[in-house]
């Protein structure tokens, strides 16, 4: 662990990168949102404290218009209500992510919501 002040928050040796290395987190994609991106999963390096809504605005950049509709709304850049986001295994509530920066190592799933059953 690092040593830190009283009320801080600890960084243990698995959130920190290396020295000299930048962060990196993963992307999960998932149903619809993986056929638009072309891909499952990716790992991007990131710059300290990167926001997610960020993340989203420029993965849209790289995977284009049919991504972009997966995971915004038509009109602005608000997230479909439809659209699931989990950030290491917990699923996030939308109005929750506006300012969520992201960590070296963190996992984020985007999903479509999926209906059906039997």
């Amino acid at each position: 662990m690092i040593p830190s002040e009283p009320g801080k928050i600890l960084q243990t040796e698995a959130n920190v990168p290396d020295a000299g290395q930048k962060p990196k987190i993963t992307i999960r994609l998932y149903g619809s949102i993986r056929a638009a991106a072309g891909k499952n999963e990716e790992e991007i390096e990131i710059t300290s404290g990167c926001e997610f809504y960020v993340l989203l605005q420029l993965l849209s950049c790289v995977y284009g218009d049919e991504f972009k509709y997966e995971v915004f709304r038509q009109i602005g850049d608000e997230l479909r209500d439809d659209l699931i986001v989990s950030i290491n295994g917990v699923i996030k509530e939308h109005n929750k992510l506006k300012n969520t920066q992201l960590s070296h190592g963190d996992i984020v799933s985007l999903l479509p919501n999926f209906s059906g059953g039997g």
